[in-house]
């Protein structure tokens, strides 16, 4: 190769190393220009603060608490009577609810006359002047205007020194003051927005004339009724009388005398009562709307009952007064059962309906003796009932203890609910509990006999809860 040549390569290749330079240098530029650009942020999810939960807040409405009770007093009957107390509270406070009161009693009474023309309206109004109780009652009158024009005087009245009196002791004057009507439910219907007191100043007061308060309604066949606030003597009265507890305004928080709280578990004060037990079965039996029943109790005579018979019969006590204000057409049988201890054989006595309360009551406080053995009861007992043609069969099992085995007689679980549903008939329980070491401490029997006829299943309380092969005696 000449020089010449070889020049003329070497300028050939200086030209494609500048040309490399540059791209270089160009690739170097871009990069450190792309460098300086932020790249885009990465967008962040954004929880939206659900804020505090929603209370539970009441609807506070005085004419449709006035229009419920009316429909719990005129259900189920035809041509009912109905007695409506009205125990008002008259402080300065109350004004705007006397209005209200005194303009919604219309719709309680559309309720009532669609059913019937038979009522009575009274009142008590209770309220304090300077610090002195007044309590005024309004005796029976069919006239509802003249129990409007005493709360429209009410309300004119109501001036500054007009204070809140003593509640419950209007509650106990209309109570022993007024005549009552037999064979009537009489609808009790405290209005107040401030809690109920006593002018009584002994220990314990408020719980003594509550208790009084309690007793009286049952005698003459009272229930307390409250639109009020959320204090605990209001919900137990009306608890306690099969009535009802209603807001006076939204800022109360939802109230239930029934109702305890242990840890996060809610749970039912009636369980843990005899009586709240029997009433509970009441009101299950009148809300399944049947028509005429024959109620007959599958009752244990062992010895563990024995403590239990008064409870039982303050709960019969209770049932009767639902029934009679859902106005529904029952009568009573029962079916007495017990053993000699150690599993001795069995004596089932059958009386068939109908039963008055008391007699039925009477037979529960017979005295009590030895063992139990419940499949007998059911399968030699139920059929010999006697029931008529239209009338619902309904069983109510009454028990502390477990359902025994009677395998050398051939009376297995299977058979006894196979003869409660060959009587068409819908069973409750308040019943006992196996083993602790068992899976489940309800009774396998008592349980599904209550689930398969559509009834309900209750364990008692003080219930024998069994050890196992060590005997019973746990009581729950």
């Amino acid at each position: 190769m000449t020089f010449i040549e070889r020049v003329l390569v070497c300028k050939r290749q200086q030209k494609i190393w500048i040309c490399c330079l540059c791209v270089v240098g160009i690739l170097v530029g871009t990069l450190q220009a792309m460098a300086q650009v932020r790249p885009p942020r990465r967008r962040h999810r954004v929880l939206v603060d659900p804020g505090p939960k929603k209370k539970d807040v009441l609807k506070a409405d005085i004419g449709a608490s006035l229009k419920d009770i009316a429909e719990r007093t005129t259900r189920h009957a035809q041509n009912p009577q109905v007695d409506i107390v009205l125990v008002v509270d008259g402080s300065r406070r109350m004004g705007a609810h006397l209005v209200d009161l005194q303009k919604r009693i219309v719709d309680m009474l559309g309720v009532i006359e669609a059913k019937t023309l038979d009522y009575r309206f009274a009142l008590v109004s209770f309220y304090a002047v300077s610090g002195e109780p007044r309590a005024v009652l309004h005796q029976w009158t069919f006239d509802h205007l003249a129990i409007t024009n005493v709360l429209e005087d009410m309300r004119v009245e109501s001036g500054n020194n007009i204070e809140s009196g003593y509640g419950l002791d209007a509650v106990v004057k209309g109570l022993n003051e007024l005549e009552f009507r037999p064979e009537v439910t009489t609808q009790f219907v405290v209005v107040t927005n401030s809690r109920l007191r006593t002018s009584w100043t002994d220990a314990k007061a408020k719980n003594r004339i509550s208790e009084q308060i309690i007793n009286l309604s049952h005698q003459n066949n009272v229930q307390l009724n409250c639109i009020g606030i959320s204090e605990r003597v209001q919900a137990e009265i009306t608890d306690e009388t099969t009535g009802k507890w209603y807001p006076i305004d939204s800022n109360q928080r939802r109230m239930d005398g029934q109702r305890i709280q242990s840890g996060a578990t809610i749970a039912d004060k009636a369980l843990l009562r005899v009586d709240g037990l029997f009433q509970r079965i009441a009101e299950h039996l009148v809300a399944s709307l049947p028509g005429k029943v024959d109620i007959v109790f599958i009752y244990d005579y062992s010895l563990s009952m024995e403590p239990k018979t008064e409870a039982t019969c303050e709960g019969l006590d209770i049932m009767v007064s639902v029934f009679q204000a859902a106005g529904l057409d029952y009568r009573f049988g029962i079916i007495r059962f017990w053993a000699a201890v150690g599993g001795g054989e069995s004596t089932v006595v059958v009386t068939n309906p109908p039963l008055e309360p008391e007699q039925v009551k009477s037979m529960f406080r017979l005295p009590k003796s030895g063992d139990e053995h419940l499949l007998d009861a059911v399968i030699e007992g139920v059929p010999k009932l006697q029931t008529e043609d239209g009338r619902d069969l309904v069983l109510i099992i009454v028990t502390d203890e477990p359902t025994s085995k009677r395998t050398e007689k051939g009376y297995t679980v299977g058979r006894a609910i196979s003869t409660c549903r060959g009587a068409y008939a819908k069973v409750y329980v308040i019943g006992g509990v196996t083993s602790m070491q068992s899976g489940s401490m309800t009774d396998n029997f008592q349980r599904q006999v209550a689930q398969l006829t559509k009834g309900e299943h209750y364990v008692m309380p003080g219930a024998v809860i069994w050890r196992g092969t060590g005997g019973a005696d746990k009581r729950r």
